[in-house]
C-alpha cells in the first residue's frame, strides 16, 4: 500500500492533528458530566439509529466523546488509554493517516448500527489502536497497572481473546455483541498486508532452511564429506568431532581445519 503511504504523507497538512486526544478529552468531559447529572447524559449522546433518524443529529458526533460505561475510574482510564495509544501511533504515522484509520473505524460502527440497529460504540475502536501499535513494535514494553512490564504482542493476544470471548460470553446474545468485529475488520483493513508478509516470512526462512539441509545431505552423499582441510587433507567424516572454517583471506572457497586455519600460506589469485 504504498500508494496510500504516499498519499497520506502528500495531504498530511489535512489530518486532524491530536485527534484521539481531542477525543479522550471529551470522554473526560462527559465522564465528569455524567458522574454529576447521572447516566441520562450518556444516552442522549450515544448514537441509536432510531433517535438518529428522527432528527437526533448530533448522535453522529458526539457518540464519540461517551467513554466505556463503568465507574469513573475506569471512564477515565479508557480515556487515558485512548490518549496514550493515539499519541504514539500520531507519532508513528502521522495526522493524515490516524485520521483514515479511526474515521474508517467510526463508519463501520455507524454502518453496523445503522443495518442492525445496535447502538454504536467507539470502545471497541479505541481498543483496536493497540492492535496496529503492537503490530508495528511487537517487542515494546509495555508496563501493565504502571508496574508489571508486558512485550506488546503479549497483551494484543491477551484483547484479541477479548475480542473473541465478548461474543460468545454476553448473554443475552444480541446483534451488540458482534460490534467488535467492526473494529477487527477496520484494522484487518489496513494491516492485512503486514499480516500476511509476518506470516509468510518465517514459512520462507523454514523452506530455506530445508532446501540447505537437502544440499548438505545430498553432498555428503555424493562426496562422502562436506568439509575438508585444503592443506592436510582432513575431512568431517574422518574427524567429526574437527572445527572446520573457511578463509577469507585465501582465493576461491578454501576450507581447513582447526590446527591450520591460523597456520597456512594465504593462496593469491592468479
Amino acid at each position: 500500500m504504498k500508494w496510500f503511504e504516499r498519499f497520506c504523507h502528500r495531504y498530511e497538512r489535512f489530518g486532524f492533528k491530536r485527534l484521539t486526544t481531542a477525543i479522550a478529552l471529551g470522554q473526560c468531559l462527559v465522564a465528569l458530566m455524567a458522574l454529576f447529572f447521572g447516566p441520562t447524559v450518556l444516552s442522549l449522546l450515544t448514537f441509536h439509529p432510531v433517535p438518529f433518524l428522527a432528527g437526533e443529529w448530533w448522535r453522529l458526533v458526539t457518540f464519540l466523546f461517551v467513554p466505556y460505561s463503568g465507574n469513573a475510574l475506569t471512564m477515565l482510564l479508557s480515556a487515558y488509554f485512548l490518549f496514550w495509544l493515539g499519541r504514539h501511533l500520531e507519532m508513528e504515522w502521522g495526522a493524515m493517516k490516524l485520521t483514515i484509520y479511526y474515521l474508517a473505524g467510526v463508519l463501520m460502527a455507524l454502518l453496523y448500527s445503522l443495518l442492525t440497529g445496535a447502538a454504536a460504540t467507539t470502545f471497541f475502536l479505541n481498543m483496536s489502536l493497540f492492535f496496529a501499535l503492537a503490530t508495528l513494535h511487537p517487542d515494546q514494553t509495555l508496563l501493565l497497572f504502571f508496574v508489571l512490564p508486558l512485550r506488546f504482542k503479549y497483551v494484543a493476544l491477551a484483547e484479541a481473546a477479548i475480542f473473541i470471548l465478548w461474543p460468545l460470553l454476553s448473554i443475552p446474545f444480541t446483534l451488540a455483541n458482534l460490534m467488535p468485529l467492526t473494529a477487527v475488520a477496520n484494522y484487518l483493513l489496513f494491516f492485512a498486508p503486514t499480516l500476511f508478509k509476518l506470516v509468510r516470512r518465517p514459512l520462507q526462512t523454514s523452506r530455506r532452511t530445508v532446501e540447505f539441509k537437502s544440499e548438505v545431505r545430498r553432498t555428503r552423499e555424493r562426496r562422502g564429506y562436506i568439509h575438508k582441510c585444503a592443506v592436510c587433507g582432513i575431512t568431517d567424516a574422518e574427524a567429526p568431532d574437527m572445527e572446520f572454517r573457511y578463509c577469507s583471506l585465501c582465493a576461491g572457497y578454501k576450507c581447513y581445519c582447526s590446527e591450520h586455519i591460523f597456520n597456512h600460506v594465504h593462496t593469491k589469485i592468479q
